[in-house]
């Protein structure tokens, strides 16, 4: 097709030619085919690629390296499967791709890179090597996902560690949808059992960084708490707090602290 091609392009002195009168152009001798012509063939599309069917087999992966995740998917704990529009050339190699189902996050991006890369033994039609088009889906999956049904079981049970993922699953939406009541309620299971962390956290809720809402009292008692368990930012935050209380607030904060050391026996 190049040679045709080129032929369209023979230097200035033919192009005084009619080639309307002049059917057939001959150079040195050699009978060579019409310029419509020429002009005709250089202009058709290659053919399309054939889809697998009865008479087509689907081409099969021998090199299929995996793709990787983007910072931004991997920062949002994000999965997701995207699909990619494939052309599968007769050597077994990716000629066209692109995103016919996206997921974002740059994640579409990584799948193209990655799918690049493959190779197949190519699809068949009679026995012969032809390209075809696919899809191709690449899922991204985090590694070490949690198994949510099976930390319930265990935060139900008491686990104070899985009641602590628990609660930071629920508050960041990461593997269960977002719900702060839910992630609430499993922190202050865990801040029952003790856990300096859950147990800073709900000082945080109800100190609410000095808000008009704030519950001082309670904030005082759990950072009063997690401080005596070693929760050296809590202490902290227990010192400021306890500046903006009056004697009362300590007061009835302290009682709250004893009572709950009582109840809990820690």
């Amino acid at each position: 097709m190049r040679a045709l091609t080129s032929l369209a392009h023979v230097d200035e002195r033919w192009h005084n030619i009619d080639v309307v009168t002049a059917a057939y152009l001959t150079i040195f001798g050699m009978l060579v085919i019409p310029l419509p012509a020429i002009a005709q063939l250089s202009s058709n599309p290659p053919s399309a690629p054939l889809k697998v069917g009865p008479d087509v087999t689907a081409p099969r992966a021998t090199y299929a390296p995996d793709p990787q995740y983007s910072p931004d998917a991997l920062d949002s704990d994000y999965e997701g499967t995207v699909v990619l529009w494939v052309v599968v050339g007769a050597d077994g190699r990716i000629q066209e791709c692109k995103v016919a189902r996206s997921i974002g996050l740059g994640l579409d991006e990584q799948a193209m890179a990655a799918v690049r890369q493959w190779r197949f033994d190519p699809a068949r039609q009679h026995g012969k090597p032809v390209a075809v088009q696919i899809n191709v889906e690449v899922s991204f999956r985090l590694p070490n996902k949690p198994n949510i049904h099976k930390l319930t079981e265990r935060a139900n049970a008491g686990d104070p560690k899985a009641q602590v993922k628990l609660a930071t699953a629920y508050f960041l939406g990461r593997y269960v949808p977002k719900d702060h009541s839910l992630g609430l309620e499993w922190t202050r299971k865990a801040a029952d059992q003790g856990v300096p962390l859950a147990q800073s956290f709900l000082g945080d809720h109800y100190y609410d960084n000095g808000s008009a809402s704030a519950d001082y009292v309670s904030a005082y008692m759990w950072y009063t708490l997690a401080a005596a368990s070693g929760h050296k930012p809590s202490a902290k935050r227990l010192a400021t707090l306890t500046s903006k209380m009056s004697q009362d607030q300590i007061s009835e904060a302290q009682d709250r602290v004893e009572k709950w050391r009582q109840s809990h026996r820690i």
